[in-house]
């Protein structure tokens, strides 16, 4: 993600609801963004970010 300068990971299993995003720290924890949803609310999710702000994206994580 580069409009707000934070690395954003997601993985998951195709055709299982076990998808999840987080924002990738280095010397912290992650901070967790979406977790055990389907693949399409990820996607979902990550188009969104492309228009935040990084305090917008650290304030929707869960620390």
């Amino acid at each position: 993600m580069q409009p707000s300068g934070l690395t954003i990971a997601w993985r998951g299993t195709p055709s299982l609801d076990d998808w999840v995003a987080y924002v990738v720290r280095t010397k912290s924890k992650k901070f967790i963004l979406a977790d055990h949803v389907s693949e399409r609310k990820v996607k979902t999710l990550l188009s969104r970010l492309q228009t935040m702000s990084k305090k917008e994206v650290e304030k929707l994580a869960k620390g």
